[in-house]
């Protein structure tokens, strides 16, 4: 399915110097439409990439009209389950942060920068927007208002997100390094982010960039070089 998505790699304002599809979102209300996420900037008469939206299930994309001011982006994609017309675009380096349309992606504002390494952006059951940075952070508010939530230090990157459909206090996350090293771990918090522990335990890879949760079966998946489950 390539009908309306760039015939070439995109290089300028990149993650990693080719850009390319990384994050889709589903209308909830609608699973024929589903936005697409590719990084990297428009330039010498190439439309480059941004937000790709397609209306029929995949098979005919058409870029947005109206891009954020920053394309550079890697998981910061997604529709608030509550609006279907309200979405958030989180992205990465000058003018980064995460940006917020209330009408579909004609129109953009930018609500957050106080960190403007965004690598992804969540939106939970109840409309709670959740941006990871070096720390999390969260609004209650659709991106009105933002609370940190998370107290690390260093050099690690929050990059996995994931909450539990049935308890909104319920959520995990992943923090990184982008080196060689093993510097990584999973935390986890019952209590709507007040406390957090740590379940890294012994997964293999301590790095994962994805977390998904089943809440059929109690599963917390770690996706990374491998991927990786545990009860929970």
């Amino acid at each position: 399915m390539t009908a309306g998505l760039p015939n070439y790699v995109i290089q300028p304002n990149t993650m990693w110097g080719s850009g390319y599809p990384r994050s889709m979102a589903a209308d909830p209300k609608n699973p024929k439409v589903v936005y697409m996420g590719i990084d990297g900037d428009a330039a010498d008469g190439k439309s480059g990439g941004g937000i790709f939206k397609t209306e029929d299930g995949g098979y005919n994309w058409k870029q947005l009209a109206h891009q954020p001011a920053c394309r550079r982006m890697f998981f910061g994609l997604a529709v608030d389950p509550t609006d279907s017309k309200r979405l958030f675009w989180g992205c990465c380096g000058p003018n980064g942060g995460v940006y917020r349309s209330e009408d579909g992606g004609e129109t953009w504002q930018h609500v957050f920068s106080t960190e403007t390494w965004a690598f992804n952006v969540l939106v939970a059951a109840d409309g709670t927007v959740y941006c990871p940075g070096k720390n999390l952070w969260r609004s209650a508010d659709h991106g009105a208002t933002w609370k940190q939530v998370t107290q690390f230090t260093g050099n690690r990157s929050i990059i996995g997100l994931e909450t539990d459909p049935r308890d909104a206090k319920t959520m995990w996350i992943s923090a990184t390094t982008w080196d060689g090293s093993s510097d990584g771990a999973v935390y986890k918090t019952s209590d709507g982010c007040a406390t957090w522990q740590e379940i890294t335990g012994n997964l293999p890879y301590r790095k994962p960039l994805v977390l998904r949760f089943n809440p059929a079966t109690n599963e917390l998946w770690a996706a990374g070089s491998g991927l990786f489950k545990i009860k929970q």
